[in-house]
């Protein structure tokens, strides 16, 4: 009787298992996606059958991004492609896709992906869609750890019209350029710069690839041509200060010293006062030296004293009240950029350009997209209340925000520490 009991409830088990994943698609094919979602997770959570659980881990993650909340999707797309390609996990090609398509809009982060691809992955496994987005990240991967030969094979693998084939193209021309070999050097970046001509979302790469270009022809004292492409860079841009600072030293070096001097007025202007650029002070004195100026030379290498030496205190103190708290780090920069920096005010011009450095700006756009889906969530949502849903997409979302905060706050602070060597190095210099 026992027997007969068990195998009753086994059989009513699945057939409720059964039901509650069938209800889920029914709700998913009628574009009820919040109670989609809703029924996909219960039996996500709480089914037996392990193939039933990953239809719906899977239905999970669709119905999620079809209420527009792709970082939640994120979280069960990535789950997927983490467990590898293998027989129990059918969805494993078509994730990685979602993954890459979500990522061209709006970014899941340098630590996020970092993550993703630790797993193991036969190239083979790879799908068409999803090339792109892997084998550019495995390229910035292996770039980040100085493998640079590894890191152009994989960046030469990304296909032609991939979303991510500008970035890669980039890339390798860095790479070539950091292997002495500057004719391909230019002509990669040359290529960027056509792929992304008359094309305003892909501004930042269009003008980071003319600084680049600039920067190879000054590498390889072709003055003029340097001074060219440092001249395209817009005067609305964000590098059109580092493209006037870098064109200096070209001008110099072909004895244009007025353009120099011309140049280092307009940094030291007013409009540019809390702007971090103390070598221009270094420049101006050297040339002034060849200009046979002698008094002018003092005059800036007094005027580099009376504004750095205050500095260096503060910085020091930043540094060591901040050394082992990432976390605390970041905020205090971030409380730069909202406005209320309170302490370390003689090291703003630091802190500015901390703020304006790749990792801080990315970490930016993840507490943007986290902070306004959690917002999302509490309309899309609200039914979710007490089915575990909710607090299983807010946590991840949360951890997120927490892991990119953490990752920048790391990478900032090391950024912190090479500027305030330079500045020492600098002060070293004026000695001399």
């Amino acid at each position: 009787t026992a027997t007969v009991f068990l195998l009753a409830w086994s059989m009513l088990s699945s057939s409720l298992l059964f039901a509650d994943y069938k209800q889920a698609k029914s709700l998913y094919s009628k574009k009820s996606y919040p109670k989609a979602a809703e029924a996909f997770f219960e039996v996500y959570e709480k089914g037996s059958n392990k193939g039933e659980k990953r239809k719906a881990e899977w239905g999970l993650a669709q119905s999620l991004e079809k209420m527009n909340l792709s970082y939640s999707a994120s979280k069960y797309y990535s789950l997927i492609v983490r467990r590898g390609r293998v027989a129990d996990n059918p969805f494993f090609r078509s994730a990685l896709e979602e993954l890459g398509k979500i990522n061209s809009k709006l970014s899941l982060g340098q630590s996020h992906i970092v993550q993703l691809f630790k797993t193991e992955i036969r190239l083979s496994d790879v799908p068409g869609p999803a090339r792109g987005f892997y084998f550019y990240y495995k390229g910035v991967e292996a770039f980040g750890d100085k493998a640079l030969e590894t890191a152009d094979k994989y960046f030469e693998m990304v296909p032609s019209g991939s979303p991510y084939q500008l970035g890669a193209l980039f890339h390798q021309g860095v790479i070539a350029n950091l292997q002495g070999r500057h004719s391909r050097s230019i002509a990669l970046f040359e290529k960027v710069l056509s792929g992304t001509r008359d094309r305003p979302e892909y501004r930042e790469l269009q003008e980071m690839s003319l600084m680049n270009v600039a920067r190879v022809n000054y590498e390889i004292k072709r003055f003029t041509e340097a001074i060219s492409y440092y001249g395209q860079i817009p005067r609305d841009s964000e590098n059109w200060l580092d493209a006037i600072w870098e064109s200096s030293w070209a001008f110099f070096f072909i004895e244009k010293f007025n353009n120099t001097l011309g140049n280092i007025h307009t940094i030291h202007s007013p409009f540019f006062e809390n702007r971090f650029y103390p070598e221009a002070y270094i420049l101006q004195a050297i040339t002034f030296l060849r200009m046979c100026r002698f008094d002018q030379v003092k005059e800036s290498m007094k005027r580099f004293k009376d504004r750095y030496q205050p500095v260096f205190g503060d910085v020091r103190g930043m540094l060591n009240r901040y050394k082992g708290d990432p976390k605390g780090f970041f905020k205090f920069i971030y409380d730069y950029r909202s406005g209320s920096m309170t302490s370390y005010r003689k090291a703003e011009e630091i802190v500015k350009k901390l703020s304006q450095v790749d990792a801080f700006k990315e970490a930016m756009d993840t507490i943007r997209f986290t902070d306004r889906e959690l917002n999302s969530l509490k309309t899309k949502g609200g039914s979710w209340k007490g089915t575990g849903l909710m607090d299983d997409v807010s946590n991840f979302l949360e951890s997120k925000k927490s892991a990119a905060i953490l990752d920048a706050g790391q990478r900032v602070y090391k950024e912190g520490g090479t500027y305030y060597t330079q500045l020492m190095d600098l002060s070293n210099q004026t000695k001399l």
